[in-house]
């Protein structure tokens, strides 16, 4: 008689699960799916950091909601720039963009 012996294995990785799935900034397309006042809102309830809201006047992008954080490092003129130039491109009016920002400072002093 034979006997046959069936073994389970699971394996599993455990990390934090990050809410919502978003670091620096979210750009929203003008005819995206959700708008920016209930973005807004989830991420008020979801993220302790705050955003900032930057309206746009533009054919693609309505706004940008960006950490708070990020705007010591970067001008808000110069981070539209790099919205409109760069962004906007890859983009199309319906959708919602995340992007994470990779802000270099470099600061040296003579004494």
């Amino acid at each position: 008689m034979r006997i046959s012996e069936n073994k389970i294995y699971i394996n599993s990785r455990i990390t934090e699960y990050a809410i919502p799935p978003l670091k620096d900034m979210l750009v929203l397309g003008k005819n995206a799916p959700i708008g920016c006042i209930a973005m807004r809102r989830a991420l008020d309830l979801l993220i302790k950091t705050p955003f900032e809201h930057i309206e746009l006047e533009d054919d693609v992008i309505s706004d940008i909601l960006v950490r708070q954080p990020m705007l010591k490092r970067v001008s808000r003129e110069k981070l539209i720039d790099f919205v409109l130039n760069q962004i906007k491109p890859l983009m199309g009016e319906d959708e919602i963009v995340q992007v994470e920002l990779d802000i270099e400072v470099s600061l040296s002093t003579g004494i």
